[in-house]
C-alpha cells in the first residue's frame, strides 16, 4: 500500500505537457459544469418552492423549466463542443512558434 501511494505522489511531480489551450479549456470546462450543476439544482428548488406564483398566467416553476431545460442542454452541448475541437488540436500536433521556437535561420 504504501509503494501505491508513493508511485502515485511521484507521478504528480512529473509534468503533463498540457498546452496553453489545454490548460485554458480545462479551467472553463470546470466554471461550465460548476455552472451546470448549480443550474440543475436551481431549476429543482425553484420549481419546488415556486408552483403558487404566476407570470403571464404560467407558474414560475414551468418557466424555471422552460427556461432551465434548454439552459442546461445548451451547456452540456458547449462542453461536448469544446471537448471535440481542443482533442482535434491535440490530434492534428502542429508546431508553432511558442511550442518549437526558431531552431536555425534559413
Amino acid at each position: 500500500m504504501a509503494g501505491r501511494l508513493h508511485n502515485r505522489l511521484a507521478e504528480l511531480d512529473t509534468p503533463d505537457h498540457a498546452t496553453d489551450e489545454e490548460e485554458i479549456w480545462s479551467l472553463i470546462r470546470l466554471s461550465l459544469v460548476i455552472l451546470r450543476i448549480i443550474l440543475f439544482v436551481a431549476i429543482i428548488l425553484t420549481s419546488e418552492l415556486m408552483e403558487s406564483y404566476y407570470l403571464s398566467n404560467l407558474s414560475i416553476a414551468v418557466w424555471a423549466l422552460v427556461l432551465g431545460i434548454p439552459l442546461f442542454i445548451l451547456i452540456s452541448w458547449g462542453i461536448v463542443l469544446g471537448d471535440r475541437i481542443i482533442k482535434n488540436q491535440a490530434d492534428t500536433g502542429e508546431e508553432t512558434a511558442v511550442l518549437r521556437p526558431i531552431r536555425e535561420r534559413i
